[in-house]
């Protein structure tokens, strides 16, 4: 699949999506610092756009780290690669 920078989350066991789900990314980037990148909630339709700012650092990131925390859901944390250009 695609990697649009992105995430959608849907229940295991129904599909639904899930709204309202904190997520907090940071980024490893090519120089080898580790930072805070981004956080916020999932919308309505469960999705959260992890990596789009309004600065170029997107350019330098090798990896994201990405930790979501849901109270009825539980917690995941992955690691994903920026997405194409």
């Amino acid at each position: 699949q695609e990697n649009y920078g992105q995430l959608r989350l849907l229940h295991a066991d129904n599909d639904k999506p899930l709204p309202k789900v904190y997520v907090k990314v940071y980024a490893r980037y090519r120089d080898g610092r580790v930072e805070f990148y981004k956080d916020g909630y999932t919308d309505l339709r469960g999705r959260f756009d992890y990596s789009s700012l309004s600065t170029d650092d997107l350019a330098q990131v090798e990896r994201f780290a990405v930790l979501v925390l849901s109270t009825d859901a539980g917690a995941l944390v992955r690691e994903v690669p920026p997405p194409k250009r």
